[in-house]
């Protein structure tokens, strides 16, 4: 297969948050940028949300990639253009001020803290219309307002990258302000180059530099171009999975890769009497936030196919149950993760081999929130909660649920998680770091990450509005240094 050769300035491996918005200021300050997604480049409508069409689309692997350890941890990654920003619920959380002042001094990040990030995170809300409900919240998220309040705790609406008709007075949709809608339209308007169906494979490097990179680009009709990029600087942005996995392919090992944490996940379908599943309303954005940054409760999409999904085939009756869905939602318990895994590349395959262990501390929050939401929901009028645990019984009176109090067994429940952090973090401290404060690899002159794998934990929320300001934190230093052209 014959080689094309392909020249730039920047090249911005990956089109998600961090790879979008970076890719989006470096043109916007005249700099020749290449971006390269290994996914298609698809519109917001080019699939029902959360659809199987979708899934097929959008997700890598079908949205069911696993973490392996005594119980597998289930990661879903965007494999499009504009990544997960495409697929995720669009929820717009700020970091916690006291988790970035743990940051700053834990892992010795230079300018950073809540005052620093502010002006980015300003940049981030305005471009990507940061907005509440303009109308009432729909009833899967009335379940949580109501249970909270019952419960005595504190309930908040998550802000969406969303934005709204001027006049919305019923739950019309608005269109979600993703990187496709956003920053990669910005960014091709400023000159920056798009190549989608492309996967960069390895860095070629020299010294301290890296100097090209080897991919393969698919055609439509699934022909394969191998290509050689040749760049002066390098973003790599592919997100915590995909960037060590490069980068270990290319011979950059030490502690790339090591790290991994997540925020766990345990979804539970729960029946009522009454209908509390309405699409038209989309996702369901109240959460509880009484527990924040360790515990929180909340609602998932709960289309059909989801809740196929998660019922899985332990439930009896399935199939009239399912026929009344409407009368079903899905919730959650996510917790911080307390351990660090790995990802590492598989030699000979495209594919990388990502490992947490989940720990019985991980396991005792999950059992904990999994008993708090319980509580919760009786308090509004369940019905019906289907176990996590496979072959595990329902439970349907409120005097059951100490039976989720006695433990989870390791290997029999499906957890999941949609937040992946730290397999390259940031830092001032080399036993820790594998780039600096601003994103630059440690050793290297001209390789910057810029994605959540440089988040050095967990953030406690859903940490795309953290990404962002941080990634325009980074962008902002390097052109300081390098100027406009």
């Amino acid at each position: 297969m014959k080689r094309q050769r392909l020249d730039c300035d920047v090249l911005v491996v990956g089109s998600g948050p961090g790879g979008a918005t970076t890719a989006c200021l470096l043109a916007e300050a005249g700099h020749d940028v290449l971006l390269v997604e290994e996914g298609r480049n698809l519109s917001l409508d080019s699939a029902v949300p959360y659809s199987l069409d979708e899934i097929d689309q959008k997700y890598r692997n079908g949205g069911l990639t696993p973490s392996f350890g005594k119980t597998n941890v289930t990661y879903i990654e965007g494999r499009c253009v504009g990544g997960g920003s495409e697929i995720n619920a669009a929820l717009c959380h700020p970091p916690m001020p006291e988790t970035l002042e743990q940051w700053k001094v834990i892992y010795q990040i230079d300018e950073f803290g809540e005052k620093a990030l502010a002006p980015y995170l300003e940049d981030v809300f305005r471009d990507l219309t940061v907005s509440f409900l303009p109308y009432e919240l729909g009833p899967a998220s009335r379940k949580i307002k109501e249970g909270a309040d019952a419960m005595g705790w504190k309930s908040e609406e998550v802000a969406r990258f969303w934005h709204y008709p001027e006049k919305c007075d019923s739950h019309e949709k608005g269109s979600r302000q993703s990187m496709t809608a956003t920053m990669v339209p910005r960014a091709l308007a400023a000159g920056c180059r798009l190549r989608s169906r492309t996967r960069v494979r390895r860095l070629g490097l020299k010294g301290h530099r890296a100097v090209f990179a080897d991919a393969v680009s698919r055609g439509p009709d699934g022909t394969r171009q191998a290509l050689r990029i040749h760049f002066e600087q390098v973003f790599v942005c592919g997100g915590p999975i995909q960037t060590p996995t490069i980068l270990r392919r290319s011979g950059l090992k030490g502690k790339v890769g090591k790290g991994l944490t997540m925020h766990p996940m345990l979804r539970m379908p729960v029946r009522f009497d009454e209908e509390v599943n309405d699409p038209s309303y989309g996702v369901p954005v109240q959460q509880v936030v009484e527990f924040k940054p360790q515990l929180t409760l909340g609602c998932s999409n709960a289309s059909l196919p989801h809740l196929v999904m998660w019922l899985g085939g332990q439930v009896q009756d399935r199939e009239r149950k399912l026929a009344e869905w409407r009368k079903m939602a899905l919730f959650y318990v996510l917790v911080m993760g307390t351990r660090r895994g790995f990802v590492r590349s598989l030699p000979g395959t495209e594919e990388a081999f990502a490992y947490y262990p989940i720990n019985d501390e991980d396991l005792a929050l999950l059992v904990e929130g999994l008993y708090r939401l319980g509580k919760m929901l009786f308090a509004v009028g369940a019905k019906e909660i289907f176990s996590p645990v496979a072959g595990a019984a329902s439970i349907t009176d409120e005097r059951d649920l100490g039976i989720l109090r006695t433990g989870l067994p390791q290997g029999k429940m499906s957890i999941s998680t949609i937040h992946l952090f730290a397999t390259c973090p940031m830092g001032g401290d080399p036993r820790r770091a594998v780039v600096d404060s601003f994103g630059k690899m440690l050793d290297m002159d001209n390789i910057w990450i810029n994605d959540a794998s440089i988040l050095p934990a967990g953030t406690g929320v859903n940490p795309q509005a953290t990404l962002m300001a941080v990634a325009r934190r980074n962008v902002a230093r390097w052109l300081a240094a390098r100027g406009s052209r």
